[in-house]
């Protein structure tokens, strides 16, 4: 499961990557962290809303993507782990597009914001949508957890909204 994860996941920032390399922005690095991948990428700046929009879902349009053509392959050629890849780039996609800073999600909401407002409203409209959207889950995880047990979901929603709450300070 965790090679599916981690190979799911790279796949994602070529995604990201291959669009960067499109836009002649030169990437200076990557960090792993508790919330995935970073890339260092400070000529993405200079690139069009339009265009850093297109960069930000690149990466979970790949998953997006991968995760029916990876699901028909296990299917076609009876590829139980193919199942398992398909969930983790559907997983991988979907999550990344919640809209909470500093997912893809919610970084493109930022980015559709500031295009129509202005940099400053897509700060607070990015904030107040990953708070909400934070705590929805975190609530919907504590129900879950109380209802039906297990605190996996409840702790990726808390998580999501750690990291919104150090956003917002």
């Amino acid at each position: 499961m965790t090679a599916a994860v981690l190979l799911a996941a790279a796949m994602h920032e070529c995604g990201h990557l291959a669009l960067l390399y499109a836009f002649r922005v030169p990437v200076d690095g990557l960090r792993l962290g508790a919330m995935g991948a970073v890339l260092y990428a400070p000529g993405a700046r200079r690139l069009s809303y339009a265009r850093e929009l297109a960069v930000t879902l690149a990466g979970p349009a790949v998953n997006l993507v991968s995760a029916p053509f990876a699901a028909a392959l296990a299917s076609r050629h009876a590829w139980e782990w193919g199942y398992l890849f398909a969930g983790a780039h559907a997983l991988l996609g979907v999550y990344n597009l919640l809209p909470v800073m500093p997912l893809d999600g919610g970084q493109a909401l930022w980015l559709l914001a500031a295009w129509r407002f202005g940099p400053d409203a897509g700060d607070k409209i990015s904030a107040a949508v990953g708070l909400f959207c934070a705590l929805t889950l975190t609530a919907l995880g504590a129900y879950l957890t109380f209802t039906h047990g297990g605190a996996l979901f409840l702790l990726a929603a808390l998580g999501l909204l750690a990291g919104v709450l150090r956003a917002q300070s």
